[in-house]
């Protein structure tokens, strides 16, 4: 059981029976009032996004889930293709856009198992991706933040510095979905 001043970013909760992660939390402590803890917590198993308060003494119980190593085969419609990397087992879940728009076929992610059944994909937190398409750097172009577009092999397009060039491996951040630095 946690409190509610264990309970930070990224911890695995289970509310009414469903396992969460929280997204954001925020402690606040009243004048004379109990303390609270708002939170923005997305369910592992559908994806949905809640804000949810918690209040007082109130204990919460940690959702044990765990990760097993993969690799992402391919995306048909909502449904992304994986395959153990250990038992070379294949199992197929339904998956939002964005955690699929970083990923190309072949690539490694971590597959979230709760009560022995895969509820959820994790990608790596900075995956490297080619540059498909981005235009060239004009010179003298920098009077606002120097970034351009850049489309990328799976079909993103991120922003990036001037000096980026079609064919560059980059390092993309997943979770804000940035350019990060060249491979």
């Amino acid at each position: 059981m946690l409190s509610l001043n264990q309970v930070r970013n990224g911890a695995n909760i289970i509310v009414r029976g469903t396992p969460f992660v929280v997204v954001e939390a925020k402690h606040l402590k009243m004048g004379r009032g109990g303390a609270k803890l708002n939170t923005k917590l997305r369910n592992l198993i559908d994806g949905s996004v809640i804000d949810y308060t918690f209040a007082g003494e109130e204990k919460l119980e940690e959702a044990s889930v765990s990760y097993r190593a993969a690799q992402f085969l391919y995306q048909e419609g909502e449904t992304a293709h994986c395959m153990l990397t250990d038992t070379y087992e294949q199992t197929a879940l339904p998956v939002r856009s964005d955690q699929t728009k970083f990923l190309t076929e072949g690539g490694n992610v971590d597959l979230v198992l709760w009560q022995d059944r895969v509820i959820d994909l994790r990608v790596p937190k900075k995956v490297p991706l080619t540059v498909s398409y981005t235009e060239p750097a004009a010179k003298g172009n920098t009077v606002n933040a120097a970034t351009k577009d850049a489309t990328l092999e799976t079909g993103a397009v991120v922003k990036v510095p001037l000096f980026i060039k079609t064919g560059d491996l980059i390092l993309v951040n997943t979770e804000l979905g940035t350019y990060d630095s060249r491979a």
